[in-house]
């Protein structure tokens, strides 16, 4: 499954250098989450089951800076297994071309106790469906 999401960088996400400031691309990549979620038709389902998704891990690998009003693209790849959804976000320039940032990771989904839940066979194709080039 693959999605995408575009967004601007803005300036109170710079640090003292000039640049986005490292722990924003976990909020980029977060954004970019959500919006596979929304766009995807997940989002619904999750409220219904009453499932929540849940960060298990992220590893980041910084490339190249983005700057100011850079347009900025993150693209990411999902793959479902029983309970862990595993992620690879590339955080790209549109303005210059090159990869800045690359996370991958794992999430699961818990219920209303906080145990991880094995996802849902139709949550999985609601994901597989909703991916096809999701963009902004």
């Amino acid at each position: 499954m693959k999605s995408t999401y575009k967004l601007t960088v803005r300036g109170y996400e710079l640090d003292s250098f000039g640049h986005v400031n490292n722990a924003v691309y976990l909020q980029y990549a977060e954004a970019a989450k959500w919006d596979f979620f929304s766009k995807s038709g997940t989002l619904p389902l999750l409220r219904e089951e009453k499932l929540f998704p849940v960060i298990l891990e992220n590893n980041i690998r910084y490339m190249n800076e983005l700057q100011l009003m850079e347009e900025v693209l993150v693209t990411t790849e999902w793959e479902c297994s029983a309970n862990i959804i595993r992620f690879r976000h590339i955080i790209s320039s549109l303005t210059t071309g090159k990869k800045s940032c690359r996370i991958t990771g794992k999430l699961v989904y818990v219920d209303e106790n906080r145990m991880i839940c094995t996802i849902p066979e139709h949550i999985i194709k609601t994901m597989e469906r909703g991916s096809d080039d999701i963009s902004e």
